[in-house]
């Protein structure tokens, strides 16, 4: 059943993608220029982050879509990240726990793991640390080990930075897409959480064809 769910997510994907290539997407209608744009953590590859939040039923519904997609783009090119919303303490313990997840290299299983436990079981971690902690037991991490990670300078600092890159962003609702530390492609302008995927894929190309451009003739 996982499988085919998968293969199905994959082809849906392969299918819009080809309809957004030619499609034609303008600033201001679908997307917004960033006031001040970030500079990509990898300057060589264009790249594309997820600014979410763990509390958003939005965020849990891109989740299969989003990361189907980035699946497809091509790794020597496109670069695919994601980026915690902080709106408020609750999401702040969201966000630290991610990166703790990084740190721990269990965020591949964590990520998803977290959306299932909000929005299926309906549990509140933010409130007891020890619900958390629980959590990443269940995929091998030591209690001691999950507090020690999540205290630490560099999560906090990882933290921080989220903070910064959200100030920029300028983005008041997740999900949102940011293309290459430059372009926000939201819901509401894009006009559905399918759409947006396809005005980045339009960005995308658009970055990686003014990089052509600005190749020296041989």
């Amino acid at each position: 059943m996982l499988r085919r769910t998968l293969i199905g997510l994959l082809l849906w994907c392969f299918a819009w993608v080809a309809l957004a290539a030619s499609a034609v997407y303008e600033e201001g209608t679908h997307y917004f220029e960033l006031d001040t744009p970030i500079r990509p953590a990898d300057p060589t590859k264009v790249e594309v982050t997820e600014y979410f939040s763990y509390l958003c039923g939005g965020c849990f519904a891109f989740h299969p879509y989003v990361s189907s997609w980035a699946r497809t783009l091509d790794p020597e090119r496109v670069v695919y990240n994601r980026t915690p919303a902080i709106f408020d303490k609750n999401l702040e313990v969201y966000a630290q726990t991610y990166y703790t997840a990084d740190a721990l290299g269990v965020l591949d299983r964590s990520h998803p793991a977290i959306f299932e436990a909000i929005h299926n079981e309906r549990k509140a971690l933010h409130q007891d640390l020890q619900d958390m902690a629980e959590l990443f037991a269940e995929l091998g991490v030591d209690p001691v080990q999950f507090a020690k990670s999540y205290k630490s300078f560099g999560v906090s600092a990882d933290v921080q930075r989220a903070v910064a890159r959200g100030r920029a962003y300028r983005a008041r609702y997740t999900p949102t897409l940011i293309v290459n530390g430059k372009y926000r492609v939201e819901v509401g302008s894009a006009g559905s959480q399918l759409n947006m995927l396809r005005v980045a894929e339009f960005l995308i190309d658009k970055e990686l064809a003014a990089r052509e451009a600005d190749k020296p003739a041989d």
